[in-house]
């Protein structure tokens, strides 16, 4: 079946249901839908889930529409250390190469480029969000060569996702003494987020750079999503001065995500 204009986006609501489906043992029930692919983040998302399904198989899964994305889902089945679309909207670099500060540096002037061409002015705020983020996954994940970091830009319109299979928010953040008491995956994403917070003691000067960036992409029209175990925390800033937190249990991811997307907003460029 082909997509048409109405064809639902292939989005996070799909994803959660899909994983409940898998973790139950149920064969899901798309009825003859055909998803469009509109953003990476839930592609990502629902690879990393414990119940999940790979990225190669997902590109075969005749219920999904990859549209412009199925170069970037393609680059992410195959892991290289880095890859950039020919067009220079997409990016992505992988394992070693987050450690590797050539290929890193390459990564962000692509992402740097990619952002001020989809109309971003302040795109080196979303450069340093995005480097916030990977520098997470080598200091805390235990697992950097399962991490990824990508950037994908459409005019007006600019998303970055950070995922690594490590030892994700609670268990990191719990050997920290003063974050012993955490006792579930929603706390630590609630902590992960405030200033001063990470698996270090404070005066070692990490955890310092979360709240501010993120509080800033929220507040220029962005969707943040954090992903940790068995829960989301998400933060919606489309909705004028008003910035929307919500924290829900899902089905169990491995290690830690964050997708972010942000749009140009009419209340000054970003």
């Amino acid at each position: 079946m082909q997509p048409d204009l109405l064809s639902p986006p292939f989005d996070y609501s799909v994803v959660d249901g899909l994983g409940r489906a898998h973790q139950r043992g149920i064969v899901p029930r798309l009825d003859g839908k055909v998803f469009r692919a509109r953003a990476a983040g839930p592609a990502v998302e629902l690879a990393n889930l414990e119940a999940g399904i790979d990225l190669q198989s997902l590109g075969e899964r005749t219920w999904l529409d990859r549209g412009s994305l199925q170069p970037l889902l393609s680059a992410l089945a195959a892991k290289p250390r880095q890859w950039l679309a020919p067009d220079g909207r997409r990016g992505l670099v992988t394992g070693a190469g987050l450690e590797q500060e050539e290929t890193l540096t390459s990564f962000k002037i692509d992402a740097h480029k990619a952002a001020l061409t989809a109309g971003f002015e302040n795109a080196a705020l979303l450069v340093a969000a995005m480097g916030e983020l990977i520098g997470n996954v080598i200091d805390h994940s235990e697992a950097v060569g399962s991490g990824t970091a990508l950037f994908s830009a459409e005019a007006g319109r600019f998303e970055f996702v950070i995922a690594d299979a490590g030892i994700g928010a609670l268990r990191s953040l719990t050997r920290n003494p003063d974050h012993a008491g955490l006792g579930d995956e929603a706390a630590a994403l609630e902590a992960m987020v405030e200033a001063g917070v990470s698996r270090f003691a404070r005066d070692t000067g990490h955890g310092n750079g979360f709240r501010p960036i993120f509080e800033k992409l929220a507040d220029m029209t962005g969707q943040l999503r954090f992903r940790s175990g068995d829960y989301a925390l998400t933060l919606d800033g489309r909705f004028g001065d008003h910035i929307a937190r919500q924290v829900s249990q899902k089905p169990r991811l491995n290690g830690l995500l964050a997708a972010v997307s942000c749009s140009v907003s009419n209340r000054g460029r970003i």
